[in-house]
């Protein structure tokens, strides 16, 4: 699904903005957000919902770490199971790990069933080595190229990678938290680990793609959906935000 960035709001979504209209600028400056505290808002509310109480959290579409390390930050999490199929992504990850313990690392995307796709993502090159752009890979590769359009005044160019796609095995420990980013694959996710959703009810903080279908796939569960607006949980109708939260 396409994101229209502006609706992150107040500085995050200006520097956001900022970052994405130039791909180079965008390359030097995102991993450097994860050395910071910066995120939408949708994700400081978790800190209300959990406070200190000790959780278990599955990271979907883990990409760099970016969403792992706040949640190390500003959450107090006994495991991350981390989901990121892409190689370029999971060395990241891999690396990360090396520092946190808790991480449990799992190279491949999730799914109703194992199978092979094409996930596709921009990059740049300078001096012929080549550079990707964290957080803009996509099923669809026509899907991709809008959202370059609608984010970039330089167009990055644009690759592949074969991805493996697997069922969800459900985890002993009770989940407290899962959060979905996968740039239009999340309702195929939910149907993945909908066993864990009957088990635990975690909260569940999802990108804002097909939340609609999403919400009416889990509603039976007695879960509501709520985003974040100035700081306060309020009910999700129609408002644009980047992440809906599911409780």
């Amino acid at each position: 699904m396409i994101k229209n960035n502006t609706a992150n709001t107040g500085l995050l979504g200006f520097f956001e903005k900022l970052l994405r209209m130039i791909p180079h600028i965008y390359l030097i400056f995102r991993p450097l957000i994860k050395f910071t505290n910066f995120f939408e808002e949708d994700f400081h509310y978790l800190k209300k919902i959990f406070k200190k109480q000790k959780i278990n959290i599955i990271d979907i579409g883990a990409s760099d770490g970016i969403s792992a390390l706040f949640f190390i930050r500003n959450l107090n999490p006994k495991n991350i199971y981390c989901y990121e199929p892409q190689k370029n992504f999971y060395k990241k990850l891999i690396n990360l790990k090396k520092k946190y313990k808790f991480l449990k690392l799992f190279n491949f995307g999730l799914g109703n069933k194992h199978y092979n796709e094409k996930v596709y993502y921009p990059y740049i090159k300078i001096l012929n080595f080549k550079f990707v752009l964290y957080a803009y890979s996509f099923p669809v590769k026509r899907e991709l190229e809008q959202q370059i359009d609608l984010d970039f005044l330089i167009r990055p160019k644009i690759c592949y990678e074969k991805i493996i796609i697997k069922k969800f095995n459900i985890s002993k420990g009770k989940i407290n938290l899962i959060k979905i980013d996968t740039n239009g694959s999340e309702f195929n996710i939910i149907n993945s680990i909908m066993p864990v959703l009957r088990r635990d009810k975690p909260v569940l903080i999802i990108e804002n793609n097909n939340i609609k279908k999403i919400f009416n796939k889990i509603k039976f569960l007695n879960y509501k959906k709520f985003c974040v607006q100035n700081g306060i949980l309020v009910k999700h109708t129609n408002q644009k935000n980047v992440n809906i939260i599911f409780k």
